[in-house]
């Protein structure tokens, strides 16, 4: 009994090999042109418009409606299209704001948080500087009650600020509340307090001179009849006194002690 020999399958064809592969590129292309519709679907603000802006935050100063406004007149795409940084970007240059961030809310909301500056000080007479020591300039400097004026270089607010928190606590424990801060070009501070006492720090050792007058100035207030007008305490080993009623005394810091120093100070 003789076998059939089984004939070999026929080679397929170029165009059914082609067609094998065409079909992959087919499916893909197909893909990307409707992913490529609905990304211009996605970014047509017909389409999925931005419908609903919101503003959280504790605000002082700040107009929560005026910001809303702003963010909304900001918006120039879709729900998927609108460009967040750019708002956040357009938020953070307005003088108020410390920091602000963007997030979109499903399916038609933008939700705006923003932090507002906290005013440290007055900076100048145009400015406030906050209490991260960054100068702002509001179009209308409000009148803040109890705020000190600080007066610099912009570059050197940051110092500037944390030195005068130091100050002033360290004034406070002899009763006297700082009302102006000056550094000069030079870099010399001169201080101010509410009582209208003047301070002449000069460029150095500015904190251990001013610790060595609050030290004394329970003891000069004591045996003084007038509170000081000036004081100088730009010399090495001490400091000058120009008095309301009293003219000029100086002082010796290398006295053994307070009262012996001021036993020391002309006129008393």
């Amino acid at each position: 009994m003789s076998r059939r020999r089984r004939q070999p399958a026929p080679a397929p064809s170029r165009w059914q090999q082609s067609r094998h592969l065409l079909k992959p590129l087919l499916l893909s292309g197909l893909a990307l042109a409707l992913f490529g519709l609905m990304l211009m679907q996605a970014s047509d603000p017909r389409v999925l418009p931005v419908r609903v802006v919101g503003v959280d935050g504790e605000m002082a100063h700040l107009d929560r409606q005026r910001l809303e406004s702003a963010v909304a007149e900001a918006v120039d795409g879709s729900f998927f299209s609108v460009d967040l940084e750019r708002i956040r970007d357009r938020l953070q240059r307005l003088p108020w704001i410390e920091s602000a961030s963007v997030r979109r809310i499903w399916p038609d909301t933008l939700r705006v948080l923003v932090v507002e500056q906290v005013p440290l000080a007055y900076w100048g007479s145009d400015g406030l500087v906050s209490q991260r020591g960054e100068v702002f300039r509001p179009t209308k400097l409000p009148k803040l009650s109890g705020l000190a004026v600080l007066e610099g270089a912009d570059e050197d607010a940051s110092r500037i600020a944390r030195e005068y928190l130091r100050m002033r606590t360290l004034l406070e424990t002899a009763g006297l509340r700082l009302q102006q801060v000056r550094v000069d070009a030079r870099q010399a501070w001169r201080l101010q307090t509410i009582d209208g006492v003047v301070l002449n720090l000069g460029r150095r050792e500015v904190m251990p001179r001013l610790t060595q007058f609050v030290q004394l100035y329970p003891y000069l207030k004591r045996q003084a009849r007038s509170l000081p007008e000036a004081v100088d305490l730009r010399y090495t080993n001490g400091f000058t006194v120009r008095w309301r009623d009293a003219g000029v005394a100086k002082t010796n810091m290398e006295s053994r002690s307070a009262e012996h120093a001021t036993a020391r100070i002309a006129g008393i």
